[in-house]
This record gives structure tokens, C-alpha cells and sequence, in this order.
């Protein structure tokens, strides 16, 4: 009878214990809210659309990102559409799915600008298009702020090849001419300085 009163003290504590590890990896894993969805504003990427997902891997640390923009937009009478994609992982510093992260993602930027009155080679003018796309692999350290609602922000360095001249088309013709394409800051022939800043909201 004592052994069986012991059997059954051992079996009550077991279950208690186990119930507690199970509450508290359902809370824990509850808190992490792993799907995240938000918007983000820098430079190469201008502005994208970001989705985060926390996965399980080394005790969920490691997310998947995912980053996404088309927009059409007119400056000084160039009508340009562009297309940002960027994909990746980020792996967190610790298992709360937010804090310190590193980052490696492939960027793909693609753009296309419809010009007014470009001056060819032959002396004549006429309208253009022009393409400037280029594709990175990136490596950034960022920070997730809040769980709800958050805040974020990545700096790094993507490293590809950037274009320094454009070819511009006649779309009356078949002229070309190239043309330099304007300096901007972080960003030279072997790659682009990375950073950018975001706001959203977690799910889940």
C-alpha cells in the first residue's frame, strides 16, 4: 500500500511538472507573436512592405523576412516604375523574437524611367527609356522594438555590382546614347550602405 501511495505521489508530480512545462512553452511561444507585418523606409529600398515570420529553429531564433515594392512615381517630367524584392533570414540574439538580430538577405532592385527630350548622339531629341537594376547580397545587424506594436531599425552593406551609366533607348527609333547616372551617397560601384527604419504590428 506505501509503494502504491508513492507511485502515485510520483505520478501527481510528473503530471504537475509537465503541465507547467507545457503552460509555460504555450505562453512563451504565445508571446513571441511570430508573424509580423509592417512597412520599412530607407536606402537602396526606398520603401517596402515587410513580412516577418518567427520559426522554431534554435529555439525560436530564426525568422524568415520578406520585403516587397512596386510603385510608379513622376520627378522633373521622368515618369519612373520601379520594383524592390529583397529575401532573407534574420537570426535574433536571443528566443524572444525581438531584441539584437543579424540579417542575411538577397536584394533585387529593378527600375525603368521614361525620358523627355534626351539629346542622342546624332544631335537630334527625342523621348527614352532607361533600366537601372542591380542585385545585392546583404549583411545587416538590426533591432526589433515592442511586441504588438513595433519599431525597427537595420544598418549594413550589400555588396553587388552597381551600375555607373544607363543606356538610354529612343522609343522613336532605334538611337541609344549612356548616360552618367547621378551620385548618390552610400552607394558606388561595388555595393550600397543599407539602412532603414520600420513600424507594424505582430500577429499570432
Amino acid at each position: 500500500m506505501k509503494s502504491f501511495l508513492q507511485i502515485i505521489a510520483i505520478l501527481c508530480c510528473f503530471t504537475n511538472f509537465a503541465q507547467e512545462t507545457v503552460t509555460t512553452s504555450f505562453q512563451k511561444a504565445e508571446s513571441i507573436k511570430p508573424l509580423r507585418i509592417g512597412a520599412r523606409l530607407g536606402t537602396p529600398s526606398i520603401i517596402t512592405a515587410n513580412v516577418e515570420y518567427v520559426t522554431p529553429l534554435l529555439d525560436n531564433r530564426v525568422a524568415a523576412t520578406l520585403d516587397y515594392m512596386s510603385l510608379s512615381k513622376t520627378v522633373d517630367d521622368v515618369s519612373i516604375r520601379y520594383n524592390n524584392f529583397e529575401i532573407g533570414t534574420n537570426v535574433y540574439l536571443n528566443n524572444t523574437g525581438k531584441g539584437l538580430y543579424g540579417s542575411l538577405t538577397y536584394f533585387s532592385f529593378k527600375s525603368n524611367g521614361t525620358f523627355t527630350d534626351v539629346d542622342f548622339d546624332d544631335f537630334t531629341t527625342e523621348d527614352g527609356e532607361a533600366q537601372i537594376n542591380f542585385n545585392t547580397v546583404n549583411l545587416k545587424v538590426g533591432a526589433k522594438l515592442g511586441r504588438v506594436f513595433y519599431f525597427r531599425a537595420e544598418v549594413g552593406y550589400g555588396f553587388g555590382k552597381i551600375p555607373e551609366r544607363i543606356l538610354v533607348e529612343s522609343t522613336e527609333s532605334n538611337k541609344t546614347t549612356f548616360e552618367d547616372i547621378p551620385a548618390i551617397p552610400g552607394i558606388g560601384k561595388s555595393g550600397a550602405l543599407i539602412f532603414n527604419i520600420g513600424i507594424g504590428f505582430s500577429f499570432l
